[in-house]
């Protein structure tokens, strides 16, 4: 199972995420809810990379299926918009296959 969590502060910002382990639903290289999660992960990191000015920590572990994103600093509008999109997708996501997606959104 691939679990999500979203680090959100209480005024409507963000701290990061952290998205960990394996779909396993379908034999590998086949697995939808993996390449979905992977797509929509890569493409966060990515854009906040290319277009923020936002400084953050990525942890990245292949083996675990480990992806860590820490904010420095307060994220700036153009990164949580970024963020807010990101959680529509893997939320959306959980909905229709959440026997192998579990999305947690943790206030701090």
């Amino acid at each position: 199972m691939i679990q999500i969590t979203i680090y959100r502060k209480p005024e409507d910002s963000f701290r990061g995420f952290q998205v960990i382990g394996h779909a396993d639903s379908v034999t590998e290289g086949a697995d939808l809810v993996c390449c979905a999660v992977s797509v929509l992960t890569l493409n966060t990191v990515n854009s906040l990379e290319t277009f923020t000015e936002d400084e953050f920590d990525l942890t990245e572990q292949e083996d675990l299926g480990l992806v860590q994103v820490t904010f420095l600093q307060e994220p700036g509008r153009e990164a949580v918009l970024l963020m807010k999109a990101f959680e529509l997708g893997v939320l959306t996501i959980q909905e229709q296959y959440g026997d192998w997606l579990k999305v947690i959104i943790r206030e701090v």
